[in-house]
């Protein structure tokens, strides 16, 4: 009596996991570029992440409509962040149970994803209501003063949860372990994996300044970079669906 062993290639991922894989993840590498449209022309965005809040409230304020459209698109591309997560994790990895770098994957981009949300959210809530109360005719120097700095400290607050966690640090501890696994399980390329760790080399670097030191790279620039990943990640899997149709 003998027992049918399945190759390799039959444990393959069939065609819909690659085209369903490739579509989120070109999605998420092109969706950065409108809410960048939108904000960029609204408000200056990302240099004005940085802004006193004494400019930053009445601008926020006169283009609300534009800041409300603009962070909600981002909003919407960082939550899709979790599906090219998971998807990228499962077609990297071997058939079969995750193990712990994938378990370990997974969870540095849920989150990733809340962190992100968190950070977004506070642009289009706790700042709109400042912006709302610090136009009021007849404010007093004194209140003035206080909403401003309750501005800077939920912006600096905020930001470090959305930009330098989610953004930077758990994105890159996912980035890593996603091209770990990929250059363990020979599932994609090896210049999937590699490309991968210096793509999550790089986004790491903003993060560096929760611990007081500059960073070497902006986080556009670290974005960008970890941005090309997921668009030729995109492509590949495309390829390979369309391998499968032929």
């Amino acid at each position: 009596m003998t027992t049918d062993i399945p190759s390799r290639s039959s444990l393959a991922p069939s065609r819909l996991p690659y085209l369903v894989a490739a579509f989120v993840l070109l999605l998420q590498g092109f969706s950065i570029f409108a809410p960048m449209a939108v904000l960029g022309g609204a408000i200056q965005w990302p240099d004005s992440l940085d802004y006193a809040p004494a400019r930053m409230l009445p601008l926020l304020l006169e283009q609300l409509d534009a800041v409300r459209l603009g962070y909600g698109l981002y909003l919407g591309y960082s939550l899709l962040f979790l599906v090219t997560g998971v998807l990228t994790v499962r077609l990297a990895a071997r058939p079969g149970p995750l193990g712990i770098l994938g378990l370990i994957a997974i969870g540095a981009a849920s989150v990733s994803t809340l962190a992100r949300a968190i950070g977004i959210i506070r642009w289009l809530t706790g700042s709109t209501v400042l912006a709302e109360a610090y136009s009021v005719q007849g404010l007093s120097p004194d209140a003035r003063a206080a909403i401003e700095a309750m501005q800077a400290a939920m912006n600096a607050w905020g930001g470090a949860i959305g930009e330098t966690l989610g953004v930077a640090a758990f994105a890159a501890i996912w980035a890593i372990s996603v091209s770990l696994i990929i250059l363990r399980d020979r599932q994609l390329p090896a210049w999937a994996g590699l490309t991968g760790l210096v793509a999550g080399v790089v986004v790491a670097l903003p993060g560096l300044e929760l611990f007081g030191v500059a960073p070497p790279v902006s986080i556009v620039l670290s974005t960008t970079g970890i941005q090309l990943w997921f668009m030729a990640l995109g492509f590949l899997f495309l390829w390979r669906a369309l391998r499968r149709s032929a």
